[in-house]
């Protein structure tokens, strides 16, 4: 009961209005403790529960839109919980991960304080013109799989796209989605073991840039899908990538999406430059593997380099 215990808490308390303790606990079968725990485990995470076990809990900030929508869209009846603002939906995902929680659980935010991308670089999360989400990858059989949980996470993502908007995008080894030669949708997937090291999980956050207008900083680099969508669209968006990352997850083993994943890639045949062993190296990328690793022929000739982490950057568009 204690790895289900922190999602039940949630669904609770995303009713609205004060719970006691006692309530929660008499409903889902549990101690006060376990309860406290619950909620400590869900704070600690990014939610915002005001409160406490004398005064009763309540859910603050939690978002209300047409959850029935994105389910439809999704084809699936997966935990969904949605937020009008939280720290991070994977810090949220990661907390659900650890109690339990079932294959697909999505977190989605109408903004993040504290989004991030990958080595920690802030994630631009602002109110009303993305989809931040994080969902939960159960069936991640061995590490071999956890591999390629990113390059499944951006075909998934751009199939959702296509789904929503009609819009094709490209992908930018490893983990980027970009239209017209700037960022619309960063990936960053995280990973849980347990006791004996065993892959207990993953979660792949997807954050994708909807509409609006980037900060200045910004504006060389990432742009927006369209110059505006209606909630019906961005919640509908929400739906499809949790039901395109449901597809694609059965196929870790098979590797069945790679194929799309090459084609859909803009670095292939391009000019990048890299860092490997804390060199900057330059070459043409060639091909990428099933397991998602870039090879690269450098200049002056001799073997490929194979690249299965970090990050690249394209000489010219």
């Amino acid at each position: 009961m204690r790895g289900e215990t922190a999602g039940k808490v949630l669904e609770m308390l995303k009713r609205g209005g004060v719970v006691s303790g006692q309530e929660l606990a008499r409903v889902l079968g549990v101690s006060r403790t376990a309860v406290w725990k619950a909620v400590k485990t869900l704070r600690a995470s990014g939610c915002e529960i005001a409160g406490g076990s004398a005064r009763g809990y309540m859910l603050k900030e939690c978002r209300k839109p047409r959850a029935g929508a994105i389910a439809r869209a999704a084809g699936t009846d997966s935990p969904l919980f949605l937020f009008s603002e939280v720290g991070s939906t994977n810090d949220i995902a990661m907390a659900l991960l650890k109690e339990g929680c079932p294959h697909l659980t999505a977190v989605a935010a109408n903004a993040q304080r504290a989004g991030r991308g990958r080595a920690g670089r802030k994630f631009f999360s602002p109110a009303g013109t993305g989809v931040y989400m994080s969902v939960v990858i159960r069936n991640v059989g061995n590490y071999s799989d956890l591999l390629v949980v990113t390059p499944a996470a951006a075909v998934a993502a751009a199939r959702a796209v296509e789904d929503v908007f009609g819009i094709s995008t490209r992908i930018k080894w490893v983990n980027d989605l970009y239209l017209e030669g700037k960022k619309v949708c960063g990936i960053l997937t995280q990973s849980l073991t347990d006791g004996e090291g065993k892959i207990a999980g993953a979660v792949t956050g997807i954050g994708i840039n909807v509409t609006g207008e980037m900060p200045e900083k910004l504006k060389d680099k990432a742009r927006s899908l369209k110059e505006s969508v209606t909630e019906e669209e961005r919640d509908r968006l929400i739906g499809r990538v949790i039901a395109r990352l449901g597809e694609v997850s059965e196929q870790l083993s098979s590797r069945e999406f790679m194929d799309e994943y090459r084609e859909r890639s803009c670095v292939l045949g391009r000019e990048v430059v890299f860092e490997k062993d804390n060199i900057t190296m330059s070459g043409t990328a060639e091909r990428i593997d099933d397991d998602g690793a870039l090879y690269v022929r450098c200049r002056g000739g001799g073997s490929s380099v194979r690249i299965n982490s970090g990050e690249i950057s394209l000489q010219s568009w």
